[in-house]
């Protein structure tokens, strides 16, 4: 992944943007997905190196990251709340070149920037994509290393349809505020689904803009869920 990230770099400096719509979405979706990824890999190392064996601490160490990942989403929280909620109001300033004022929310990862390939933002923006594929992935560690309660299952359910599926369904069940007057984030549900079903669903916001940029239906899932549930209920007052 390295090298495919100096083959962007390459990319970009050959190929400028024809636009600026195309310059955001480039350092908003496709660099971030990217290096979100990589920096996640890279991070399940570093945590797995230094691990027990002993089900206990290990179980100790993979909370004490959590914490660690949780505080990171807190402390980005009005830029993480606007990247996830696919608003676009502040794009211009966020994912644009143009030299900008540091500001509080930004930290000093703006240090690093990079003038021809970094908004700065888009440095943020992956590191957030990476704490919540770490919190996903480290709760699922903390229950396997988890003795008693959690460890009697009488049956185990997993999720069999597609992961797209999924998203599409924790998103809808977002949208509506179904959940704690929906006072709960993206990640939380993300990891009570991923709990429940025994599944690994990745990077759901990557999936989540896949969804929005379909041509034809981008609700497919929920739809067809529709349709069946009618045709049930018709079914039954037949």
């Amino acid at each position: 992944m390295r090298e495919r990230s100096r083959e962007l770099k390459d990319y970009v400096l050959n190929h400028p943007f024809s636009n600026v719509e195309e310059e955001i979405c480039f350092f908003k979706y496709y660099k971030p997905a990217l290096t979100g990824r990589l920096l996640y890999y890279y991070r399940v190392y570093q945590i797995e190196s230094g691990c027990s064996c002993c089900p206990e601490i290990a179980r100790m160490h993979y909370r004490k990251a959590m914490k660690e990942y949780q505080r990171k989403l807190e402390r980005y929280l009005p830029f993480y709340q606007y990247y996830r909620s696919g608003a676009t109001y502040r794009d211009h300033y966020y994912f644009c070149r143009a030299k900008k004022e540091l500001s509080p929310e930004s930290g000093s990862f703006m240090l690093e920037e990079d003038s021809v390939m970094s908004t700065g933002y888009d440095l943020l923006a992956p590191r957030l994509i990476a704490a919540e594929m770490l919190l996903g992935y480290l709760n699922r560690k903390v229950l396997l290393a988890m003795e008693g309660a959690y460890a009697v299952q009488e049956k185990e359910h997993h999720w069999t349809d597609r992961k797209a599926a999924a998203v599409e369904l924790i998103y809808g069940i977002w949208a509506m505020d179904s959940v704690d007057n929906g006072r709960v984030s993206i990640v939380e549900l993300v990891m009570l689904f991923e709990q429940m079903f025994h599944i690994d669903l990745g990077d759901v916001y990557h999936t989540f803009i896949s969804m929005r940029n379909r041509k034809n239906s981008r609700t497919a899932y929920l739809d067809q869920m529709k349709e069946r549930l009618l045709k049930r209920m018709d079914e039954t007052d037949g």
